[in-house]
Formats: C-alpha cells, structure tokens, sequence
C-alpha cells in the first residue's frame, strides 16, 4: 500500500478537521453505547480522527487505531500526548496505548499494526460498537470495498467514512491547464494503491450502494477542503503534487504541467491563489438499530 508520512498528516490534519461534517459525526453517535463507545479507526496514521472525533462523541471511549506502517503506529502516542497536553488533559502511558483523562470522560487508545489489504477479516470487532476511517475509501478496490461492508454487516456495525476525494478541485484564479491537469490526477487516483484499482472519485458512491445492499441507512454530506491564500505551505504542497503525478500519468504534457507549477508557485508566493478540494462523508448505519 502507498502510505502517508507523518509531515504530510500532520500539515492535512487541521484542513480535514475543519472539513468534517459535524451532522454525520453526531448521527455515528447516536449509534454507539451509552456507556464505554468502543471505536476501531481503520488506516488511523497518528490519530488524526480520534483526536478529531473523541470531544465531539463525548463519553468514556475506548479505541483502537489500525495502521499498517509501523513508523506512524509508532508516531500515535507521541501526537497523542502532545494534543491532550495542550488541551489540558492528563495523560499517562497505559500498556500498547495512553490513557486521556478530559473533564469528565476517559479515553483510552490503543495502536494495531495490520495490513489491512490483506488482513482485514482478522479483526476482531465483535466487542467493537462502531468502525471509522479517514481518507482510505478512495485509495481501495470495490472488491475491498465488499469486503468491508461484509465484515460490517456480520457484526452489525455503524461506520463513518470521512474524507473520500470526489474528483473536484477548483483553483482561484483558474488557468488554461487547470482542466488537463484535473482529468490525469483523477487517472492517477485510480491507479492500485496496494488494495487493488483505486476506487478514487467514485469511493463515496460505491461505498453508499454496497451499504445499501446490505440493509443499512446510509447519508453522505460534503467535507470540502478550502484552502486560502493565507496556507502557503498546504498549497505547494497540493501544486507540486497535481504537477508530479499529472506528469507521470502524461509523461508527454510534463512540460505544460512543469510551466502550470512555476505559474502557481508564484502565485502561493503572492499569495494569490486558493484551493477548494471536494470530499464527501459517509455514515451507514444498520436499519435494524
């Protein structure tokens, strides 16, 4: 699987936390316990979605972030303590995890190291009460996809997906080569990320439908990204990354695509450009809850 380093998570993580729709976090709520909300967060990095999520779903929580690259489990509680430090929280190590003490609600997390492309059925959710995952969707198969929504279904598990691209990406000001580079990103998007041909743009889709099938009630609601012009180091990162792998999909528009970059670059430099990327957000949840 083609992962994220930690310096990319950590640079996305306050645009992905400003982008989740509060709605869909609230209706995954209303599914859990009352008591201790036992969460697994699939493809969790350093704990971007549980620290994202654990205030808003209030209560006692136990969690388990899943990762497959050991260096970001690794990285989890370091982030972890860092966060609940500056929110005031106490924190203390707790075997394979920490322990957050936040006003009156426990957190517990705990880390699993587990390739999930090809080890996915092995765990164990049956104590689980709801499964999460952030920006995973898009880069999976829709045989992953079924596979998911089987292990779900068998357990009668609530999930909020977050974060699924769905192909759109509006520059301000727009340019010539804007709609070029657009059209062989999303190529790029479709290309195997380890799970099989990545769903991409059409993740949020297929995910709604294969949930559909298995008697859940599913609702979607948008998570754009808008980045302004006050966000030069998220920008340069998004230019340089349209340009890169638009030129390896078009090896023969890398020239067009290398004098769009310059252009953009100055841009960021002048602060004079902004960027609204789409994603949507999932929450399926079994009809007989």
């Amino acid at each position: 699987m083609s992962g994220f380093d930690a310096a990319w998570l950590t640079l996305r993580e306050p645009f992905d936390a400003q982008a989740r729709d509060a709605s869909l976090a609230e209706r995954f709520t209303t599914t859990l316990s009352n008591t201790k909300r036992r969460i697994v967060d699939l493809a969790a990095g350093t704990g971007a979605a549980f620290r994202a999520l654990a205030p808003l779903l209030r209560g006692d929580q136990d969690w388990l972030l899943v990762d497959h690259d050991p260096e970001l489990v690794a990285a989890q509680q370091d982030a972890i303590r860092h966060w609940a430090a500056r929110n005031g929280w106490a924190c203390e190590a707790l075997g394979d995890g920490v322990c957050i003490r936040a006003a009156n609600a426990t957190w517990i997390v705990r880390a699993c190291a587990l390739d999930l492309a090809h080890d996915l059925e092995a765990l164990d959710l049956e104590a689980c009460d709801g499964v999460t995952a952030s920006a995973l969707l898009d880069l999976v198969s829709a045989g992953w996809i079924d596979r998911l929504c089987a292990v779900l279904a068998a357990n009668r598990l609530p999930l909020l997906a977050m974060l699924s691209v769905d192909g759109r990406r509006v520059w301000n000001p727009s340019a010539p080569a804007d709609a070029d580079i657009d059209r062989a990103f999303v190529r790029h998007q479709s290309r195997d990320k380890g799970f099989g041909p990545a769903l991409g743009a059409r993740a949020a889709a297929v995910l709604s439908e294969r949930l559909e099938q298995r008697g859940y009630e599913v609702t979607t609601a948008r998570s754009d990204w808008r980045i302004g012009a006050d966000h030069p180091a998220m920008l340069l990162r998004m230019a340089d990354e349209a340009a890169a792998v638009t030129a390896e999909t078009e090896p023969g528009m890398g020239a067009r695509f290398a004098e769009w970059q310059t252009a953009r670059r100055r841009q960021i430099d002048a602060r004079a450009l902004a960027l609204e990327v789409g994603h949507l957000d999932v929450v399926g949840v079994p009809r007989s809850r």
